[in-house]
């Protein structure tokens, strides 16, 4: 059996390293956390959860954050969402790695948008993105055209592998809360610019006051603003309200319901 490298972040949780991506490597070299400033509020949001309370990780890639509410709350409820099937393999690969069992967790294979039914996934690991799901406000834009045309390039002087389109299921937030059958007390999401479309699938769930908190990683200040204006309509306080992280690539969103 070949001897695979184990990356151990600081708070114990580990992951092949075979995982990750350089981007990621020279972010951990900075502090050996995956997100610096979210991974904070992250820990005291599942703190604050009651021991069994219900735990929804939209995007859960190779399982890092379902990890580490295990760790910190070990009889948690986790449904963890994941359209890649790479990321899901390498996430079953990391629960073992971190004595789990798979039964640990709930697994689902589809992505998240604001209705059912079929999208195109453009799947770049980490980044990748549901076609037509990137910031649309000017800034967001901007950034991710310029970020195409470099990968483009990076591409054509064969560096880099170029990008595969594949076939997803999807589901709305209604659709979700209503497979999982109980209120959720947190919610947390990086879906690399479609969050807003996501709330908006969400008109029942946030109606019925199904989730308690969201943690949404926002991608472009019109979207982070967008998200935080819809859900102070639907009756949540805004928490934590930084669109722009000294210290990490997506805005940070905390949105609680307010206690009626």
């Amino acid at each position: 059996m070949i001897n695979r490298q184990v990356h151990v972040f600081e708070h114990g949780i580990q992951v092949f390293d075979d995982h990750l991506v350089p981007e990621q490597r020279k972010r951990y070299a900075i502090r050996n956390v995956h997100e610096i400033e979210e991974e904070e509020i992250f820990v005291k949001l599942i703190r604050s959860m009651p021991t069994d309370g219900c735990f929804v990780n939209i995007g859960a890639a190779i399982g890092y954050y379902p990890l580490l509410a295990k760790r910190h709350s070990p009889q948690l409820t986790i449904h963890a969402i994941e359209p890649l099937e790479i990321h899901r393999t390498f996430f079953c690969e990391n629960i073992g790695l971190n004595g789990l069992r798979l039964s640990d967790f709930i697994h689902h294979p589809f992505g998240v948008s604001d209705s059912d039914g079929e999208a195109m996934l453009i799947e770049d690991r980490f980044m990748t993105s549901i076609q037509g799901g990137q910031a649309s406000d000017a800034q967001g834009g901007l950034y991710h055209q310029i970020k195409s045309i470099m990968k483009s390039m990076v591409v054509d002087t064969g560096l880099r592998q170029p990008k595969k389109t594949i076939s997803i299921t999807t589901h709305s937030l209604n659709t979700i809360m209503a497979m999982i059958g109980r209120p959720v007390d947190l919610c947390q999401m990086d879906i690399q610019g479609i969050e807003f479309e996501a709330l908006k699938g969400a008109s029942k769930t946030l109606a019925d006051r199904t989730i308690q908190t969201f943690l949404i990683g926002t991608h472009g200040q019109k979207l982070h603003q967008n998200c935080a204006a819809l859900l102070r309509e639907q009756g949540y306080l805004i928490e934590v309200d930084e669109p722009t992280p000294k210290d990490q690539p997506d805005g940070i969103l905390v949105a609680r319901l307010k206690q009626v």
